[in-house]
């Protein structure tokens, strides 16, 4: 009798160690499950969050044939299609251009598609660069020459907003421009040689889709994502008015 009782006490005893076992178990799953959905939300939220760019000139934006393009890199690519965009922003509203960066126009809302067309012409160019520099291309004294009207010109279009704001140094604006006359020097080079036009090279022609398909290339979306267009060089005002579309009233 006494041995059947202890039988009995000593799976009770057992029943609750498992009972127990599991309970532990239970809050360890859930504990784990809430701290991954927190860093979950919290890694969504940090990846959309628009970055400064002055402090992630480091970060790579893009990697082209094995090669890292930083945001540095980026700065006068970024810099020239705010540039363009400020203007027709400046034209649909003088006193709001903001309300221009929040459109939606032909398919597409302004500022994510001037940060890819910006994005576009930096891999096109990087390509090219890379091609004109194996090919043993170099500038003329007299296209030396003309380069610096270039230049000048450049900053002599560039809103005095955007030169207080640059998120690199003149000389690395300068530097980028040298290097866009290389390349443009080859596109043409290119064009002649293949009977082609030279907005047939451009970074959305037809024929550059040939070339590009022939490299490697990666965008590093969670850094270039982040990246706030029109308001990079730009310091527009907060405006809460609801975006419309093209031609809205």
């Amino acid at each position: 009798m006494m041995t059947q009782r202890k039988k009995r006490s000593r799976f009770r005893r057992r029943g609750r160690y498992r009972d127990l076992r599991w309970a532990v178990v239970k809050v360890l799953l859930i504990a784990g499950f809430l701290t991954l959905l927190l860093a979950g939300i919290y890694i969504g939220i940090s990846t959309r969050r628009p970055l400064v760019y002055t402090t992630h000139l480091d970060d790579v934006a893009v990697t082209v044939d094995g090669e890292d393009l930083t945001l540095e890199d980026m700065a006068y690519y970024v810099v020239y299609e705010e540039m363009n965009v400020e203007k027709q922003a400046r034209i649909y509203d003088p006193k709001h251009p903001i309300r221009y960066w929040n459109t939606h126009a032909n398919g597409v809302f302004v500022a994510p598609e001037a940060r890819r067309i910006a994005m576009e012409m930096a891999i096109h160019d990087r390509i090219l660069l890379r091609m004109a520099q194996k090919d043993g291309v170099v500038l003329s004294t007299e296209e030396k020459e003309h380069l610096e009207q270039r230049t000048t010109d450049f900053w002599e279009d560039l809103y005095d907003e955007q030169k207080e704001n640059l998120p690199v140094s003149y000389n690395r604006i300068d530097r980028a421009i040298r290097q866009l006359a290389l390349v443009q020097k080859y596109q043409y080079e290119l064009a002649r040689k293949n009977g082609r036009t030279y907005a047939g090279y451009n970074w959305d022609g037809a024929f550059y889709e040939k070339i590009y398909a022939k490299h490697k290339v990666k965008i590093h979306k969670l850094v270039w994502n982040r990246v706030n267009m029109g308001n990079v060089s730009l310091r527009h005002k907060a405006d809460f008015t609801p975006a419309k579309r093209w031609g809205g009233s």
